[in-house]
């Protein structure tokens, strides 16, 4: 019998470090709604930052099938962790677009810091993705 114990902790500390991106994400919409456009509402950054967390979620739920399987029977799914990596990777990229564009935008500075931070988190939880491909299982007697 195999015990994954490795690798699910790694996947939990990804999954951990996707919610703090997703949490930092819901801080950031009201300042966007109200203060980044003088006199409007910017519903059109809203629904994009909505969205973000919208795909972050279901890679959350992704990363809890995995954990749950490899409880399960232990064994490696280098498609799942592989394409898992890469959607965090192509979503990073699409909230560092946004953290350049709130750049500019002085009265919302803190906007733009949380979706540098936010895009670190996912960074991170590519990079311990990438890691759990190389863990072992260790065989129980």
């Amino acid at each position: 019998m195999k015990n994954p114990q490795g690798k699910v902790s790694v996947l939990t500390i990804a999954a951990g470090m996707l919610s703090l991106s997703i949490f930092l994400l819901t801080i950031i919409i009201p300042g966007v709604y109200y203060k980044s456009l003088p006199n409007e509402n910017n519903l059109g950054a809203v629904i994009g930052i909505s969205l973000v967390i919208i795909f972050r979620l279901l890679i959350i739920i992704w990363y809890i099938s995995i954990i749950k399987k490899n409880r399960h029977d232990g064994e490696k799914r280098k498609t799942a962790y592989i394409l898992i990596g890469i959607l965090l990777i192509i979503f990073g990229l699409i909230s560092l677009d946004g953290a350049f564009a709130f750049l500019d935008t002085k009265n919302l500075l803190y906007v733009s810091y949380l979706m540098f931070t936010s895009v670190f988190c996912d960074l991170i939880a590519t990079t311990l993705t990438f890691i759990a491909i190389f863990l072992k299982s260790k065989k129980i007697n």
